[in-house]
This record gives structure tokens, C-alpha cells and sequence, in this order.
């Protein structure tokens, strides 16, 4: 009854902690005795285990080597291989024919016919060829020939390491017997990708490796050619008698502890190795990380459904609800998430789905807000025109026509004509740049008829390719109109105004617009390139080179706009960048 009423006062911490406790403690003092009894039993385990495998892995490469050697013996008595390697300088050309086919189809049987061999060859001197199983190629070369005669007469093993290769070779005459130049030889190249997959074939787990090893030879196959325990492992087998047959041992490398155990074949004089690191079978069971392994398995169960449990009670609610919010960062306002619990959580998904509601009918009342006023700015920062120039262009005219001088009276009125149809053409907010190019050379015009005497006009050609690029309109005439009130305004003679348009190599237009003026000081160029760096402001009255700066990045963002800086001819040089891949 007492433990009851304590257990009702306890919190939920001390409650899952004393749960683990009472699951935990018994089966720890569990694998102390587990430990000691089991630890000797596994280990004879593994190493009798690493045994059977070695023992039936060699046989089972005895028995492919040996049936291959059956082959060749076979072979080497061929009537169609026995002719054509004696007679078929004599015999018509058909017959030869048919006779290397035969051959070539007997070689194609024997590499197929396992699958450690990567080629089968039949070099034929009478001939001068050495037949493959699907074609032929150049016959081998005297020293070639010696080299393998040589090797016969010294093996002691039917596979011999030459060139970097696994061969079989049968030479008839045998080498070991005569000292004639050879008939024929019967070569049978091993694949060594093969032999090492049947290497990676016998090991069972990370850690493990396995190599084949012919002392004699000096040559060795690996599982893993990375391995740094090989070349230990390799002195060990070494070290062990010609004599043994087979042999298991203890080798410590680099602080670690493997078990190597090797088999001897007498048939092939080569050794099969498999070794394993002593914490890959006694992992488990060592000191106190072994007690932690015992009882992690036998609590694991306890564990996995207490975890369970508390997913789907809180983590898999939280969880649905972690990826909806992940959605909703993205963008997707328009899901809506449901339980099935009528619990905390569904309270919680309801007011999830009513925000997302609520936010994106905000979204979509500040995108609208925002577009209007974007439309709204560039009907204001249109209309700021300065009107001076119409007004002193009114009475330069009067002049004219006071003074009689019709051409120039015809002249300034058809480009003052110009100008106020392209100005009060309000039905579009944007126009062609070939068009806001007109415009201003029109402007230009009617300038250069009031200053001609004080102010030279250098205009470049427009260029044709930009003929259907839009920009907002009276972008270029603000920039001209800026240097003949600003720049020029003190020059009595000699004034330039240049203006001049130039496409870079990706694909954006640059219109320049620069002057000779003698107003402009670094603090002032210093002022104007702040303002066009700084962020907008609306408090700010957008007039001139600001205004047409703040057009062209609500048109076309802000990697575009102006740029300003100190011109070659001594005042301000105004560079406006256009995305010529914008079109109407």
C-alpha cells in the first residue's frame, strides 16, 4: 500500500528512471556470469568456424584448378591442335581454316567452363598465331617462348606468376623432358578479379580479410589491397613450416589483436588465409563493453517499446506537425493537417490550419498592396519631368520666328512636336529603347539649337539588335537633361556632351552618358554614388539620376540600375546597364 502512495507522488522522471533501473540492474549482474561462461565458448567457435571455411573454400579452388589441369591434359592430345601445329603447312587452306576454328571453339569451351579463367590461348608456331577463344593475334616471340619453357621446367606448382599474370601453361614437348623448341603451347590466363571476388566471397562481416599466397612465386591476391594487417598477416604465414598443412595463430598489429587461420594447398603450393580482428568475435564479450552489449540486447526490447510508445503518443504528432511548418517555410500555404485523436494535438492542428489561412490571405494582401504601389511610384516618378526646358524651348522658338528664321522654326517645332507625343503618350509605362533613344536625340536637338555655340552633341549609332528591348519610359533624356543644367551650366565654350551605346559580352546593353563640366567635385560624385547605393527612402524627393535609378530597378531589378563615376572628359560619366533579354 506505501508504495502506492509514493509511487502517486512520484513525477514522471523518477518513474522512467526507476523503470530502467529495475529493468536494467538484474540482467547487468546477468552478463557478469554470461560473460565468463561464454566468452572461451565463442571464441572456439569462431576459430572452428574460420576453419570449415578455409578447408571448404581450398577445396572447392582445388577442385576448379584441377579440372582445368583435366582440360589441358586433354587438350594437349587434340587431333585438330596435333595437326595443325605439325602438318597444316601441307594441308589446303579451307582445312587449316576449319582446324583453327575447331581449335578456337575448344579454347572458347575451355574459358567458359570456369570461372577463375579471364582467357584461353594456343600459341602455334608453324603457324606464327597464338588463337584466343573468339580471334587470334601475333605469336609469341622468341625470348617469350624461353622465358615459359623456363618457368616450366622450375615450377612446382601448375599455376606460375609471369608478366604480371596467373597462367596455366601446357607445352608440348614438355620442358622438363626435351629441349626442342616447342609444338605448341596451351595457356590458360587466371581472372584475377574473379579469384578476388571468391577471396571477398569467404569473409562474413566488415574487418575481416582474406588473401591467397604463393611464397615461391612472390605473389599474393588480397580482398581489400588496402589493407594494412596484410603484409603481418603474410610474414606470419610465412614464418609457419612448409610442412604444416594447416595452421591458426595470434598476430598483433598496431595495437590490435587478429586471428589468422591458413590452409596449405599441396596440389596448387599456395595458402588460403582468412583473418579476423579479436574485437570482431570477442567484440561482445570483452571486459565491460561486452556486459553493455549482453544487456543492451536482452533491454533492447523494453527499450524499443517504451520508445514506441512514446512516438506515437507525442513524436509522431509533433512530428507531422514539424514537416507542415517545413511547407509552409517553403511557400506551400495552401495544406491543412488533420488528427485523428481528439486530444491537445487536434486543438493544436486547428489553430495551424487558421493560421496558415489567416497568413496567407495577409500574403496575398500585402503582394496586391505592394504591386499597387509599385504602380503608383512609377506613375509619380514618371510625371516629374522639369518643365523649364519647355518653357525656355517656347520662347527660343518665338525668337526664331521673330527674327524670320524659318528652317530653324520648322526644325525646332517638328522635334518639339516629337518630344510631346513621346512624353503624353501615357497609355503604356514602358516603351522601345530604340524609341527612348529618338526621344532623346530629339531633345538633344532642340538643345543643341540654344547651345550650338557653347555645347558639341557626340551621339553613336544605335544599335539595331536592340531595337525590341522595352524599358520604363524617359529614362535616357533625365541623364542627358542632368548634364546640360548641372555639368555644363558654366561652360561659355568648348562644352561636350557625349552619348553612346555599347553591348558587353553577356548580352547587357550599356548606354554612357557623359560630359566635359568642370562643376562636378569628388565630394559631390562621392554623394551621388551613396545615394545610389543606399537603400530607397522614400523620404527622399526622386528627381534626376535618382529617379531614373529607382525606375530601373522596379523595372528590372536590383542588379540594375545606374552607375556613376568620373567621366575621361572631366565631369560625370552616367552608365545605364539594360538586360537586352527583356522584351515586350
Amino acid at each position: 500500500m506505501w508504495i502506492n502512495v509514493i509511487l502517486r507522488k512520484m513525477t514522471i522522471f523518477p518513474k522512467l528512471l526507476l523503470t530502467f533501473l529495475v529493468a536494467i540492474v538484474p540482467l547487468f549482474f546477468v552478463s557478469l556470469q554470461m560473460n565468463r561462461m561464454g566468452a572461451e565458448s565463442v571464441r572456439k567457435e569462431i576459430l572452428t568456424s574460420m576453419e570449415s571455411r578455409v578447408h571448404s573454400n581450398m577445396k572447392s579452388l582445388e577442385a576448379e584448378m584441377e579440372r582445368i589441369i583435366r582440360l589441358h591434359q586433354q587438350y594437349l592430345v587434340d587431333d585438330d591442335l596435333a595437326k595443325l601445329s605439325t602438318i597444316s603447312s601441307i594441308l589446303p587452306y579451307y582445312e587449316v581454316m576449319l582446324m583453327q576454328q575447331r581449335v578456337q571453339d575448344k579454347l572458347w569451351t575451355l574459358k567458359n567452363s570456369n570461372l577463375f579463367i579471364s582467357e584461353a590461348k594456343a600459341y602455334i608456331p608453324l603457324i606464327g598465331k597464338t588463337l584466343l577463344s573468339l580471334t587470334d593475334e601475333e605469336g609469341m616471340t622468341i625470348d617469350e617462348v624461353a622465358e615459359l619453357q623456363d618457368l616450366s621446367r622450375k615450377q612446382v606448382s601448375p599455376i606460375v606468376y609471369w608478366e604480371g599474370k596467373l597462367l596455366i601453361n601446357s607445352i608440348y614437348p614438355n620442358p622438363s623432358y626435351s629441349t626442342k623448341p616447342p609444338i605448341y603451347i596451351l595457356q590458360s590466363e587466371m581472372d584475377q578479379r574473379g579469384l578476388q571476388t571468391f577471396l571477398g566471397h569467404m569473409i562474413n562481416s566488415d574487418g575481416e580479410g582474406s588473401l591467397l599466397i604463393n611464397e615461391n612465386q612472390k605473389w599474393a591476391l588480397l580482398n581489400d589491397p588496402y589493407d594494412p594487417a596484410v603484409d603481418h598477416v603474410k610474414e606470419f604465414v610465412k614464418s609457419k613450416s612448409s610442412e604444416e598443412s594447416f595452421g591458426q595463430g595470434t598476430v598483433k598489429i598496431n595495437n590490435r589483436d587478429y586471428y589468422v587461420t591458413f590452409e596449405r594447398s599441396q596440389l596448387l603450393n599456395m595458402d588460403l588465409v582468412i583473418y579476423v580482428p579479436e574485437e570482431q568475435i570477442l567484440g561482445p564479450l570483452n571486459k565491460y563493453r561486452t556486459w553493455f552489449w549482453i544487456l543492451s540486447g536482452l533491454s533492447l526490447a523494453v527499450v524499443i517499446a517504451f520508445s514506441y510508445w512514446i512516438f506515437r503518443l507525442i513524436h509522431s504528432p509533433l512530428h507531422k506537425m514539424v514537416r507542415a511548418f517545413r511547407r509552409v517555410e517553403k511557400g506551400e500555404l495552401s495544406l491543412s493537417i488533420a488528427h485523428q485523436n481528439d486530444d491537445e494535438f487536434q486543438y493544436l492542428y486547428g489553430q495551424f490550419n487558421s493560421m496558415v489561412s489567416k497568413l496567407r490571405l495577409s500574403i496575398q494582401e500585402v503582394y496586391e498592396s505592394r504591386i499597387m504601389a509599385q504602380q503608383s511610384e512609377l506613375k509619380q516618378l514618371q510625371s516629374q519631368i522639369n518643365p523649364h526646358f519647355l518653357y525656355n524651348t517656347y520662347f527660343m522658338v518665338h525668337r526664331m520666328a521673330d527674327a524670320h528664321d524659318v528652317d530653324n522654326v520648322v526644325r525646332a517645332t517638328k522635334y518639339l512636336g516629337e518630344y510631346f507625343l513621346y512624353i503624353t503618350r501615357n497609355s503604356n509605362d514602358e516603351a522601345s529603347l530604340m524609341d527612348e533613344w529618338n526621344h532623346t536625340i530629339a531633345y538633344i536637338e532642340i538643345q543643341q539649337m540654344r547651345f550650338h555655340n557653347r555645347i558639341e552633341a557626340r551621339i553613336t549609332d544605335f544599335l539595331q539588335k536592340n531595337h525590341s528591348v522595352c524599358i520604363p519610359r524617359l529614362i535616357l533624356q533625365p541623364l542627358v537633361e542632368n548634364a546640360y543644367q548641372h555639368g555644363l551650366k558654366s561652360k561659355m565654350a568648348g562644352g561636350i556632351i557625349s552619348m553612346s551605346m555599347s553591348q558587353q559580352k553577356d548580352g547587357v546593353t550599356v548606354i554612357e552618358v557623359e560630359d566635359n563640366g568642370d562643376e562636378l567635385s569628388d565630394e559631390e560624385l562621392l554623394q551621388i554614388q551613396r545615394k545610389l547605393a543606399s537603400e530607397w527612402n522614400r523620404s527622399i524627393e526622386k528627381t534626376g539620376i535618382l529617379n531614373v535609378h529607382m525606375r530601373m530597378r522596379l523595372k528590372f531589378g536590383d542588379a540594375f540600375g545606374l552607375i556613376v563615376s568620373r567621366s575621361m572628359l572631366g565631369g560625370l560619366k552616367v552608365q545605364v546597364k539594360i538586360p537586352t533579354t527583356i522584351t515586350n
